[in-house]
């Protein structure tokens, strides 16, 4: 399934997946306990906004 957006609102799904990854980063270094879980979505959520620039 394809989705049609228009270039301003992929900025912004850019830029919510981005303030989501600082976000997790800033946990990572208060939860160790969940260290590798948090990394593991920060290495996902930075393949989505690679795949996202890449079809710009």
């Amino acid at each position: 399934m394809k989705i049609e957006l228009e270039l301003e609102e992929i900025k912004n799904i850019q830029n919510l997946i981005i303030s989501r990854v600082n976000e997790l980063r800033e946990k990572i270094s208060n939860d160790l306990d969940r260290e590798e879980e948090l990394k593991a979505i920060i290495r996902y959520y930075k393949r989505l906004v690679e795949k996202i620039e890449s079809q710009l």
